[in-house]
């Protein structure tokens, strides 16, 4: 980025001359050797004054002037001013058009060449080192008590903020709870599954999108509490959303970029990520590779035995992990993930209750009705009526 030049942010590297005087503080003494050089775009070399003190004015055209001190990064001032560099100062300078520079060095003193710089190194503008390319789905949900998701996988972050209750968030294997004003983004590829405590309401804001950058990995998959200044930016975006003005998905997209890179550049607001056992990653890969079975195969014949099967565990094991990270028997979650899925058929509004039982694999349709009354208090038929 090019710096104001001025005193105070050219302290390390030299001093700035007086503008006033005729000669732009020259030194105007015979030792001083003063000369004109023209500059091309795309020409730039590194050089170092040694043994001498070396002064620059710009006099015609514009260009920037790259200086720094030995083993540390170039800092880019706008040369337009007359400046006298300090002995060992290295520096460039760099145009975009052609330009001519007066020089001023003590006889004796000589320009050291180092080497050319090339585009990649010169680094004038401001980039985005993080940037939201396309965000795909902006919610807000308030969930049942009891709320249960059977999860999925996709290319896609997403970010899960909880406005109320808690939220569980299982994320390859591994359950993160989320409270209220904490959030959470799934990394691209992680399988995540979601689920409330029993008798606990949970609301929250999902946001799925795409992002470029280099602050991605630091983002994914840990715990983030946000001040209210960042759960306001969330709050903006659903404000946008249903304004849906023209240029809304443009506030949207800035406000969640604003949000992650305030994240990033308060590090401390990243939980620090546990140093995880092998052992532990892999009672995680368990987990997770019978989670996404059973979420794949939920219109199946599912048992314990077939689930610890596709996992290559035995069931008494599977059973252990279910109930140690879990707090659920494999059983019971099975039979959780095909009453939530009967639910879902039953808003479809496609299929009669015989029908829903038989797809997904309940013996009569009066096992199903007493397991779905006995998790959720009311029959199927109840059910229906209540949401519609």
């Amino acid at each position: 980025m090019i710096q104001n030049l001025n005193k105070f942010t050219f302290a390390a590297f030299g001093q700035i001359l007086p503008e006033s005087d005729a000669q732009n503080g020259f030194p105007q003494e015979p030792e001083w050797i003063v000369e004109r050089k023209t500059y091309q775009p795309g020409d730039v070399w590194l050089y170092r004054a040694e043994g001498a003190l070396t002064c620059l004015d710009i006099e015609t055209g514009i260009a920037v002037l790259a200086a720094s001190r030995q083993d540390e990064p170039l800092e880019y001032f706008y040369l337009d001013k007359p400046v006298r560099l300090n002995a060992g100062v290295l520096f460039a300078i760099i145009s975009r058009e052609e330009c001519v520079v007066r020089h001023a060095t003590l006889a004796g003193g000589r320009w050291q060449p180092l080497y050319p710089l090339d585009a990649e190194s010169i680094r004038l503008d401001i980039t985005n080192r993080l940037s939201v390319r396309n965000i795909y789905t902006l919610f807000y949900q308030q969930k049942e008590k009891g709320f249960f998701f059977k999860g999925e996988s996709h290319d896609l972050l997403e970010l899960v903020y909880v406005d109320k209750g808690e939220l569980h968030n299982v994320v390859d294997g591994a359950d993160t709870v989320l409270s209220q004003g904490e959030m959470m983004i799934y990394g691209a590829g992680s399988w995540h599954m979601q689920f409330a405590g029993e008798g606990v309401e949970v609301s929250f804001i999902t946001v799925s999108f795409e992002l470029d950058g280099d602050g991605v990995d630091r983002l994914a998959n840990r715990r983030i509490r946000l001040d209210l200044e960042e759960a306001g930016l969330l709050r903006r975006m659903l404000e946008e959303r249903e304004k849906n003005g023209p240029y809304s998905g443009d506030l949207i997209i800035c406000s969640l970029q604003m949000l992650l890179l305030g994240i990033l550049q308060n590090a401390n607001k990243l939980e620090p990520r546990q140093k995880t056992p092998a052992s532990l990653h892999s009672e995680n890969a368990i987990i997770n590779a019978a989670l996404s079975y059973i979420s794949a195969h939920v219109y199946e014949k599912l048992s314990v035995p077939t689930v610890a099967k596709s996992c290559n565990v035995s069931p008494s094991r599977l059973s252990a992990l279910f109930q140690e990270r879990l707090s659920v028997t494999p059983g019971e979650y099975i039979r959780r993930v095909k009453l939530e899925e009967s639910k879902t058929l039953i808003r479809a509004g496609e299929r009669n209750f015989t029908e829903i039982a038989s797809l997904l694999r309940y013996s009569t349709v009066q096992q199903y009705s007493r397991q779905f009354k006995a998790k959720f208090g009311v029959s199927p038929s109840e059910f229906a009526k209540s949401i519609h």
